[in-house]
């Protein structure tokens, strides 16, 4: 009791001494607070801004935005947004573009769970390598490999087709999911699988009842990043989809921005506000799961 009670006046005296420190310093606790505090404002002024004259402008009409393109809106033009909706097709680039996000998370998630898994359970000579060797993917830009990638799936005939580009982005998204499982799964008791195990569990059920559900801040922020990284993917779109009615919404948006005359980049501004929506719904129906994977360990070395 007596020393945890000279513990606690030990730390009493030396926050008391905190001042005086700053003091011969020629620095005072509150001028650190105050110049943090003008920091954090420029920070988020520097994010808030962009935003708030992106919207500011996809309310403009066109001659508003041409004449003070960074403004406030004379007039708040609302209909801009159901006139893009209509003019850019966005109902199919939006659906376009959910099944291939959604096919390309459900993929990254399964595959590189299990072969994280695998890594992180099984004692085997070369697993080192088999880690390395994917992450070595990540050095790799995708305009290396886009001509074979390209003349592989002339042969498959995946070509002009959702499935070709499904594919590519999972196994490009593959490397940090790894990497974010790997980690989180060694941070797991290793007393619960040997428990499970003991009970009679296979390996299967280990993994499918014991791993996965304790790992769900893992799978919410894989979850994120391959759903924005599909989301915004427009390289690889531009290589393998010609076909516009498979078109994602980058690709899109491309296509929009060009008109016959002039870009009329108010109704571009609102097609693009409308297409960050999903992204932001993503991110805040996941953002506990995706705050617990990065402070429970799936960022951890």
């Amino acid at each position: 009791m007596s020393t945890v009670s000279s513990g606690a006046e030990a730390a009493r005296v030396r926050w008391r001494a905190r001042p005086r420190q700053y003091q011969k310093r020629g620095v005072l606790p509150w001028q650190l607070n105050l110049v943090r505090l003008v920091i954090l404002l420029m920070a988020a002024a520097g994010v808030v801004f962009p935003i708030v004259v992106f919207l500011g402008n996809s309310l403009k009409a066109d001659g508003d935005f041409l004449v003070n393109p960074l403004g406030w809106p004379q007039q708040f033009v609302f209909a801009n947004y159901w006139e893009a909706w209509q003019k850019a097709n966005m109902s199919v680039l939006i659906v376009n573009s959910l099944i291939v996000s959604i096919a390309t998370v459900v993929i990254t998630i399964v595959l590189t769970s299990m072969m994280a898994f695998g890594l992180v359970t099984f004692r085997f000579r070369g697993r080192h390598v088999i880690l390395l060797s994917v992450l070595m993917m990540l050095t790799i830009p995708v305009q290396v490999y886009i001509i074979p990638l390209y003349v592989i799936s002339i042969n498959l005939k995946i070509v002009n087709t959702q499935l070709g580009v499904i594919l590519p982005y999972a196994a490009s998204s593959m490397p940090l999911a790894l990497v974010l499982f790997r980690n989180y799964f060694l941070e797991l008791p290793p007393a619960l699988s040997e428990a499970a195990r003991l009970d009679g569990c296979s390996r299967w059920g280990v993994y499918w009842r014991i791993i996965m559900p304790l790992s769900r801040p893992a799978i919410g922020a894989v979850a994120i990043f391959t759903f924005v990284s599909a989301w915004n993917e427009f390289f690889l779109a531009l290589v393998f989809l010609q076909d516009k009615s498979i078109q994602t919404l980058p690709l899109g948006m491309q296509v929009f921005a060009i008109s016959e005359y002039q870009t009329n980049y108010p109704l571009l501004f609102s097609a693009i506000t409308i297409g960050m929506a999903p992204m932001v719904i993503v991110y805040l129906l996941m953002q506990r799961q995706f705050i617990s994977g990065l402070a429970g360990g799936a960022m951890k070395g």
